[in-house]
């Protein structure tokens, strides 16, 4: 059985952000795709305002999704791997659909445009 994942729009600044969590069919279809991307030998998260891409977290693992790096953190140590063509982060956003309203999911759907 797949562990339980939340995951958070990473959008606003002093708001809360919008979040949901996955379910089990998803849950485990976010796990493979997480573990079948390649590892990089270092990334950078960015801190800017507005779209900042995806927290994920189970009980052992939160991974912040941006731009094609992905920054995993398990028992306290952090790994990088490549989201060639964002993939896992536009499968993400689409997850969130139902749970995003229209206008925020526009908004990060144009991040990917750029």
């Amino acid at each position: 059985m797949a562990e339980n994942v939340t995951v958070e729009l990473d959008i606003f600044s002093g708001v809360p952000n919008p979040a949901w969590t996955l379910r089990q069919a998803q849950a485990a279809e976010f796990q493979r795709k997480l573990e079948a991307l390649p590892q990089a030998s270092g990334g950078q998260i960015a801190n800017n305002l507005g779209y900042r891409g995806f927290v994920t977290r189970t009980s052992a693992i939160a991974a912040l999704v941006q731009n094609g790096t992905v920054q995993v953190t398990q028992d306290g140590e952090t790994r990088y791997r490549t989201d060639s063509g964002r993939e896992l982060e536009r499968w993400l956003l689409q997850s969130g659909k139902p749970f995003v309203d229209p206008e925020t999911f526009a908004l990060a759907e144009r991040e990917f445009s750029k």
